[in-house]
């Protein structure tokens, strides 16, 4: 496989947080002026698994977009833009653009699980707009069956999600036992978390919490043998504009 990135949660930035409240795994880190494994439009990606109930109290954030993905449990999340506490349980999504800045916090229950993922819209607009929040609950999302291959629809060119970073795509991908085939764009990077299960993309093996990027594969073969869930983000590859890992 051609240009890609294999990291099992071991090799991941492994980070306990609030006295082992809670465990972050990062397929991305956050940047540090010693480099960075940011790519395309994202830049920081945190898996968290909450073994205690507790809170990450208010903080600041400007310029990007965060989404985050509940899996399993709750969390509250105030802002200064909603200006109040908004619980969302799993299967929802919250969106903040964070624009010309806003101060967030939010208290995750104990066993939920859930992705952070921050991306870099265009910091040159996006720093002028004010700030906005955006809930999204389980049954605003859409599932489809093609070749084989359920999928969740968080993200596509016309929603749900209403997303300022041009390009994505994210689904969530629940295959049965058997072997699948997937034409690709070749133009995109594809990013790949293993939920559950065991996977082999073309020639690489996954299991549970691994991550795998990848670009310039035309085609795909899963196969999974007992089955799997995979969370994809399909990014632009190359990004029309001055990211801010370039301006770090």
């Amino acid at each position: 496989m051609k240009n890609f990135i294999h990291l099992t949660k071991d090799q991941q930035e492994l980070m306990p947080l609030f006295d082992n409240a809670f465990l972050e795994n990062k397929p991305i880190p956050f940047p540090n002026r010693s480099g960075t494994q940011a790519y395309s439009n994202l830049f920081y990606w945190a898996h968290l698994d909450a073994f205690e109930t507790a809170e990450f109290p208010l903080h600041p954030h400007e310029g990007f977009e965060i989404m985050t993905f509940i899996f399993e449990g709750s969390l509250s999340h105030y802002d200064t833009a909603s200006q109040k506490y908004t619980p969302l349980y799993a299967g929802g999504v919250q969106v903040t653009q964070a624009g010309s800045g806003v101060q967030h916090s939010e208290k995750m229950t104990k066993g939920t699980k859930l992705f952070q993922i921050w991306f870099d819209p265009d910091f040159s607009q996006t720093l002028k707009k004010p700030a906005t929040y955006h809930d999204y609950e389980a049954k605003d999302f859409s599932v489809e069956v093609a070749d084989g291959i359920e999928r969740l629809a968080y993200l596509k060119p016309k929603g749900p999600i209403y997303s300022e970073t041009p390009l994505l795509s994210i689904e969530k991908l629940t295959l049965n036992a058997g072997t699948f085939t997937e034409n690709l764009d070749a133009d995109f990077t594809y990013s790949y978390y293993v939920l559950a299960g065991d996977l082999t993309l073309n020639d690489v093996t996954l299991k549970k919490d691994d991550f795998l990027r990848f670009s310039k594969e035309g085609l795909v073969r899963y196969i999974a043998e007992e089955g799997a869930e995979v969370f994809m983000i399909k990014s632009p590859t190359s990004v029309g504009y001055k990211r801010f890992i370039e301006r770090y």
